[in-house]
């Protein structure tokens, strides 16, 4: 561990200017923090992580792959991940960011991984069907369920007895709105600590050294803090060359965008189902139309309250919808 960069964390004062950190979820800030040959460092200390208790040993080494899984035929279709990796094992390590909510997402996250098990196949006689393993990995910045959770792991198995037919497919999905927690001491797992540190650099409410004073002071072991150390100068803006920085800007750019976008349509869609429900009820009377209006609205509101994790009793006393309603919402 270099002093000198202890010292540096610990050298914020009051009233400083504030550095500038950059949001990890924008593909292009992803990418630079974990998918170059330069910061392979983060992606192992990451994967070593998120995979704890899966993992017979850690993982010392990576090598990257061709991210573009090109369609075997002109009509197939082409994919292009965030991140794909392999160990020295051979296993593959498939790493999506996904900041909008898409429809299927774990039906997409299955294609992926068989696009890859069907990249292994070999022409000709000797193809014998000794797979590698591939990890299917899914940051997600939203709930795809009623009642998400921060961690879903899926496997191939008997659904009765849990009797696992491969394990060479292990997909990962990670609703990170689910995170609640409020400081790194609060997080239990070290994918929880790693997931914590993320979302602080996107809340961009702390500077780089308040961030790498939170980790001196929680008392992570070497390894963990010396990637998390590396992860944060990697995401200081200020260490960026000019180039760089323009390209971070203009994707960032484009991540705000896409998410003004995002927030008016949802909004849009709460309001004209109010209007929808209100044109249908005037057609057979003026206060069926209102109410149904209302029920309407009542019924998008509570669902996109739910959605983002506030407690059935609260969404049920602010919209007086019965918890059985919101709970089949």
């Amino acid at each position: 561990m270099s002093e000198q960069r202890e010292a540096q964390a610990c050298a914020g004062r009051c009233g400083a200017e504030k550095c500038n950190v950059m949001n990890p979820f924008v593909d292009w800030s992803f990418k630079h923090l974990f998918g170059t040959e330069r910061n392979k460092r983060n992606l192992i200390g990451f994967l070593n992580m998120i995979l704890e208790a899966e993992l017979d040993s850690k993982i010392v080494d990576i090598q990257y792959l061709n991210n573009e899984n090109i369609s075997s035929d002109k009509d197939g279709r082409e994919c292009i991940f965030d991140i794909l990796c392999k160990d020295e094992a051979n296993t593959r390590f498939l790493i999506e960011v996904q900041n909008a909510n898409i429809s299927y997402i774990r039906n997409r996250m299955l294609y992926y991984a068989c696009r890859l098990i069907d990249q292994m196949g070999k022409i000709g006689k000797d193809w014998d069907y000794n797979i590698d393993k591939v990890y299917s990995i899914c940051l997600m910045n939203f709930t795809y369920e009623q009642q998400p959770t921060l961690r879903r792991d899926f496997l191939l198995c008997e659904p009765n007895t849990e009797n696992i037919l491969t394990d060479k497919i292990h997909i990962i999905m990670l609703q990170l709105p689910c995170l609640q927690a409020k400081s790194i001491d609060e997080c239990t797992e070290l994918y929880e600590k790693l997931l914590f540190l993320l979302l602080e650099m996107k809340s961009g409410m702390k500077t780089i050294e308040e961030l790498k004073r939170a980790v001196y002071e929680h008392g992570l072991n070497e390894e963990i803090k010396e990637t998390f150390l590396n992860v944060l100068d990697d995401a200081d803006l200020a260490s960026l060359s000019r180039e760089n920085k323009a390209q971070y800007e203009a994707k960032l750019k484009s991540y705000r965008d896409n998410r003004a976008c995002l927030d008016y349509a949802i909004e849009e869609g709460i309001l004209q189902g109010i209007a929808k429900g209100e044109a249908i009820g005037m057609e057979k009377g003026m206060k069926e139309g209102l109410e149904k209006g209302m029920e309407k609205g009542k019924l998008e509101i509570a669902k996109s309250l739910k959605q983002q994790g506030i407690s059935i009793e609260i969404i049920s006393k602010c919209t007086n919808l019965s918890i059985e309603k919101i709970n089949s919402l």
